[in-house]
């Protein structure tokens, strides 16, 4: 099975069988054979089952999800804004027809775990994998290509500090977003996005998610979110051996004490010590679990921006022995700065100041 109900905690909890992205296909585009074959298993997979058809409007354009898992299509709603709150929000149409139409399907046996992306019919093929993180960037990547000239689509962060545009760029060795949180610790900052963005090359910034996938093990750093996370839909968190419980007991009590101190609407309220102590750990435990949460649950409707000019870029890098030094960030037109995580003690709050001061 791609996924199986894991042990509740919040709103849900989904064990994927992978967690990692598949390995992908050859270009479909290259053959009219293999288009053919990947269309055809696509719309088999959704025959007599149960499935999901859901619209996101990412740049003002539609991408459609065509799914037979609840998992991924529960996600995908959570993670994007509807047409209603896109038109609500900037008064903007959204055109009928979908500028990308993703087919994620679980449960195909006669397709090995994989994806492919036709640029031509503008669609992607994703099978056999329940991983949220893959189908959310496969769609990313694909969209960057399909944009053109208009602008880049990147892994990447974004924060505002007294009307200052700051983006923090990526590589896939350093896990994020731990250096966005601290930075929305500094008076007068404002979000903008943490995950993937849009930029124009003139350097304007643009938030493409409603809500942010983050790892968990975010609360081992910021404990002080964690009644804002736990009642969050949430991906591949374990159980715990009780040995791990009891070993780690003292760090357990810690997260609750700060956790509790920071409940200005006393959610953890009716949670006893102990439930929120496990679930704390639970959350922390692996590197694998994620949860979807609403960036305004997170930082309050007034500290959130859909949008910023970057004023300085920083690329974050694993290694080094300089923390800071200037550099070009590509593809942005600003100022540039390549920051060595590794170099930085105290990560990730001396980290997020670094780059504030910078």
């Amino acid at each position: 099975m791609s996924e199986t109900p894991g042990t509740l905690i919040g709103q849900s909890n989904v064990m994927t069988r992978l967690r990692a992205r598949v390995s992908p296909g050859p270009d479909p585009d290259g053959s009219a054979a293999l288009l053919e074959r990947v269309k055809t298993r696509a719309t088999r997979g959704i025959e007599g089952r149960e499935s999901f058809i859901h619209d996101a409007v990412i740049l003002g354009k539609r991408v459609r999800l065509f799914s037979n898992s609840h998992h991924l299509a529960d996600f995908w709603r959570e993670n994007w804004w509807t047409e209603g709150e896109w038109r609500e929000a900037t008064g903007q149409s959204v055109p009928r027809e979908p500028a990308l139409v993703l087919h994620a399907m679980i449960n195909v046996p006669d397709e090995s775990e994989s994806s492919y992306v036709s640029l031509s019919s503008q669609e992607v093929f994703l099978f056999n994998t329940s991983f949220y993180g893959d189908l959310r960037a496969t769609a990313m990547e694909t969209l960057g290509r399909l944009i053109g000239k208009a602008g880049f689509v990147l892994h990447a962060a974004a924060v505002e500090i007294n009307g200052r545009g700051l983006a923090l760029v990526y590589p896939k060795e350093v896990i994020h977003p731990t250096p966005t949180w601290g930075l929305m610790e500094v008076q007068g900052s404002a979000f903008v996005a943490d995950g993937w963005i849009a930029l124009e090359p003139s350097g304007r910034v643009h938030a493409l998610e409603k809500s942010l996938y983050v790892r968990t093990s975010v609360l081992s750093s910021y404990p002080e979110y964690a009644s804002r996370i736990l009642f969050s839909k949430f991906e591949n968190v374990p159980d715990l051996a009780p040995d791990q419980a009891d070993s780690r007991a003292a760090q357990a009590e810690a997260l609750d004490a700060v956790a509790r101190r920071n409940d200005p609407r006393q959610a953890l309220r009716g949670i006893p010590p102990e439930r929120s102590r496990l679930q704390l750990l639970r959350l922390i435990a692996s590197s694998d679990s994620r949860a979807m949460v609403s960036a305004e649950s997170l930082f309050g409707r007034k500290r959130i921006r859909r949008v910023t000019t970057a004023a300085a870029a920083f690329a974050l890098r694993a290694g080094g022995d300089e923390a800071v030094h200037p550099a070009a960030v590509e593809p942005f037109p600003c100022p540039g700065y390549e920051v060595a995580v590794g170099a930085v003690p105290g990560h990730p709050r001396e980290l997020a100041k670094l780059i504030a001061a910078t």
